[in-house]
């Protein structure tokens, strides 16, 4: 009986802890169902993801192990260049179909896999298009897991992706949201299923300490980010990253006033680190006895690490979209401010649609006013939260079952 090949893409090693976590989840799932399978990882950071997983890699971009592109850090010359990109285009298409002969499944892993922050259309939204193009080519089932989707502004990065999701024998989202937007721009979604994130599946959190029963909280985790605008053009969009930094301040400046200690969680390094640095100057500089000792900021690494430090917390203000699920799936109340629908359809699934604001018009009095709505409704939040991540847990194993068990992955229909 020949070995089952799972082949697992995405955006992975490159620091961003909700995508790794993202991946994390699956293969704990796939050593579960399925212990004896070949898996390969085709991903942005294949050197971190298979020292840190033990699995066989492949980079997501062909020019990575192209040499000759870069003599002395320097491109040869545009024709040379152009030359080489061409014959390395036609070489995947060759090998790579020839590859997927050897493969079962091609699962595009969680993530927003579907939208086009800080990308062009040559990057991430032809990469997706060529290798699910190429696994089809060659007769491999291909699988989009719990995905999350839009805004796809540019034309052509939403052709190439729409027309990546079109060739799948198996589509699912993350969200409610997604699957709406991918059928508002004219894609067909009978039969698609909508399925929690797949980070709400991982193993070890039911080890990590959840909230304990207070009547005031106490620590406040902050989740900061890097923010420049949908584009993330450090340039252009340094007006939103000061607007923010600076509303973020005053919040900091209130929850310090108020006897709060603030924890500072992040999910992409380097990313997040300006806004760490940004805020902990602010507390140092204040002049107020006991401020710096009351902003803390540990270094993560990892998503183990982000759960220790949500742990410490009582409660979350957060931007990033894998602090506020690492939050919840530690029973912590949240209150958004961030950049997609994503957040929102996540907390109205929790209860919490009252919590949310947008991070580039965000107000610091209303921020203020849902964090001691919030605070004083801790508990009975809590619970909700907790009883809504378990029913997640479930519906993912269903999910599992019927892609890894044998007997099931033959139900998977276009």
């Amino acid at each position: 009986m020949n070995q089952t090949h799972l082949v697992l893409y995405g955006h992975f090693g490159r620091g961003n802890l909700g995508n790794d976590s993202s991946l994390e989840a699956l293969l704990s799932s796939i050593r579960r169902y399925q212990p004896s399978a070949a898996v390969t990882c085709v991903c942005t950071g294949p050197q971190v993801i298979a020292e840190r997983y033990g699995i066989n890699t492949l980079p997501v971009d062909i020019t990575e192990t192209k040499q000759e592109y870069k003599p002395d850090g320097r491109l040869s010359g545009t024709a040379r260049w152009a030359a080489n990109r061409i014959s390395d285009e036609m070489d995947f298409w060759l090998s790579r179909t020839r590859w997927f002969r050897t493969v079962d499944q091609f699962i595009v892993v969680g993530t927003g896999a579907l939208d086009d922050m800080a990308v062009r259309p040559w990057n991430a939204p032809y990469d997706l298009f060529k290798w699910c193009q190429a696994a089809k080519l060659a007769g491999t089932r291909l699988v989009f897991l719990s995905v999350g989707a839009g805004p796809i502004r540019h034309w052509l990065s939403r052709a190439m992706m729409l027309r990546a999701l079109r060739l799948a024998d198996y589509r699912s989202y993350r969200d409610q949201a997604s699957l709406e937007y991918v059928r508002g721009v004219g894609f067909d979604t009978s039969g698609d299923q909508v399925y929690p994130d797949l980070v709400f599946g991982l193993p070890h959190i039911a080890n990590t300490p959840r909230l304990p029963a207070a009547a005031r909280p106490q620590s406040v985790g902050l989740g900061v980010i890097g923010y420049y605008g949908w584009l993330h053009e450090p340039n252009t969009g340094e007006p939103l990253y000061l607007a923010y930094v600076a509303k973020l301040k005053e919040f900091v400046g209130w929850l310090l006033d108020q006897n709060y200690s603030v924890r500072l969680l992040t999910g992409d390094l380097p990313v997040d680190q300006r806004p760490v640095d940004d805020i902990l100057q602010f507390a140092r500089q204040s002049g107020q006895p006991g401020w710096p000792e009351r902003v803390i900021a540990e270094p993560i690494a990892d998503v183990e690490g982000l759960f220790e430090q949500i742990a410490q917390t009582d409660i979350v203000v957060a931007a990033r979209f894998h602090n506020v699920v690492c939050s919840l799936m530690l029973g912590r109340p949240v209150v958004s401010i961030g950049y997609h629908e994503k957040n929102e359809a996540l907390l109205a699934e929790m209860g919490l649609q009252a919590y949310c604001q947008h991070i580039e018009h965000f107000s610091v009095e209303e921020l203020i006013r849902q964090f001691q709505s919030l605070a004083s409704d801790l508990s009975p939040a809590s619970q909700r939260i907790e009883h809504k991540c378990a029913e997640y847990r479930e519906r993912l194993e269903a999910q599992y079952r019927t892609l890894l068990l044998p007997e099931s992955s033959e139900a998977l229909v276009h």
